[in-house]
């Protein structure tokens, strides 16, 4: 900003940053917003990305981060529902914030500090109230995301949406369905961080996941079911335990947990840790011993200490409860066939080959978590000379 300044540009942090300035947060991330125009914002830093040029957006790198400054502007309309169809630079901060989504997030602090403020979004903070810019109506139909970012800000602020942005959710709740999946994905994301646990009936009555149907209309029955179980006074898991938590009262909720990860681009590996610690969560809460080496194994060690933080919560941290899990996992004695105190070179050593080998480690794995035998070279070469000596000819078991 300070480099803008000296060229003669007016430059202003906005957006979130301001917004969790005044509200004693750190902020997550830096946007300016500035007179110069892109070709000069280039010019005047080293490094740039222009990772946003049609619409004004250069990314500059300065003290270690990478920080998107923007031109004033003003917007044309949403032909698609994601984006502006044209933008139009202007000289004037108070215009470029008219055409942001929501007060709170339509504020810009100088490098003096003086803040801007055209829509009392400072004020709104202090009311806890979340009031979209302008028109609710238009706002949300110009960009269907803008409907779950509302959802996503009164959770994660504790903010009560005001009478005119609330009916117009409502209204507006179709223009969720051409959203890409990915984009919902992200803001979906960032609640997995907030706190969630204290909305349930919120977002549990939300049409949103029903007007955006499946994988998000899952959604509904999974918050449903956690506002069944009763007020919950523990903070959840932050990030992928908390999607995990929101499928545990699903129908089919492994299963679905992993088509919904995928489906928002979390990533496959992400989407299988999430689906067996459902399904370890699942386990649980119909009673099953959730957390024997057997199970434990199946699921993996991530998925186990996933499973572990999101029972802890389901159990409202019953420390007897959190010291059973931490225990069983600290004492499993094997995660994975790789594990084996034996490798497969031993075996073949000993006159195992081809099948016989998969057959011999998957039945040394099964005595192993039984606690049959141990995890120790010896033990294992006994248990499979016994074994070939009783004329077994795939190995032991």
């Amino acid at each position: 900003m300070e480099v803008l300044q000296n060229a003669g540009y007016a430059a202003y942090l906005v957006g979130g940053a301001v917004r969790d300035l005044l509200l004693g947060r750190t902020p997550s991330d830096l946007d300016v917003a500035t007179s110069a125009r892109p070709e000069d914002v280039r010019s005047l830093f080293a490094r740039t990305l222009d990772t946003g040029i049609r619409h004004g957006t250069v990314s500059v790198w300065s003290a270690g981060c990478w920080i998107e400054v923007t031109t004033f502007r003003a917007e044309g309309p949403y032909g698609d529902g994601r984006r502006p169809d044209f933008v139009r630079f202007v000289d004037d901060v108070e215009a470029d914030l008219a055409r942001r989504d929501f007060t709170i997030n339509a504020m810009a602090l100088d490098l003096d500090g003086r803040l801007v403020d055209p829509f009392d979004g400072r004020g709104d903070l202090a009311r806890r109230l979340l009031r979209a810019v302008g028109d609710p109506v238009a706002r949300f139909r110009e960009d269907g995301l803008r409907l779950v970012r509302a959802v996503r800000f009164s959770v994660q602020l504790d903010l009560t949406c005001d009478p005119a942005t609330e009916a117009a959710l409502a209204e507006t709740a179709d223009a969720i369905r051409p959203i890409a999946l990915e984009r919902i994905g992200r803001e979906l994301e960032r609640l997995s961080h907030a706190p969630w646990h204290a909305h349930l009936q919120t977002l549990a009555s939300t049409p949103l996941w029903r007007r955006r149907g499946e994988p998000l209309a899952w959604l509904e029955q999974g918050f449903s079911w956690l506002a069944s179980q009763g007020r919950f006074s523990l903070a959840p898991p932050a990030g992928w335990p908390s999607v995990a938590l929101w499928f545990v009262g699903v129908d089919n909720g492994p299963l679905r947990a992993r088509r919904f990860a995928e489906a928002l681009a979390y990533g496959k590996d992400a989407a299988r840790r999430i689906e067996r610690a459902v399904q370890l969560a699942q386990a649980w809460a119909r009673g099953v011993d959730a957390a024997s080496p057997e199970m434990l194994y199946e699921a993996g060690r991530a998925s186990a200490e996933m499973a572990a933080r999101m029972i802890s919560f389901l159990a409202r941290g019953d420390v007897f409860e959190v010291a059973r899990w931490k225990r069983a996992i600290r004492a499993q004695p094997l995660w994975d066939r790789s594990d084996l105190a034996l490798p497969a070179d031993d075996l073949i050593a000993m006159g195992l080959w081809g099948k016989e080998i998969g057959e011999c480690q998957k039945s040394l794995v099964r005595q192993i978590l039984r606690g049959e035998i141990q995890n120790q070279p010896d033990a294992l070469r006994r248990e499979v000379m016994a074994r070939r000596k009783r004329g077994d000819d795939h190995g032991p078991g």
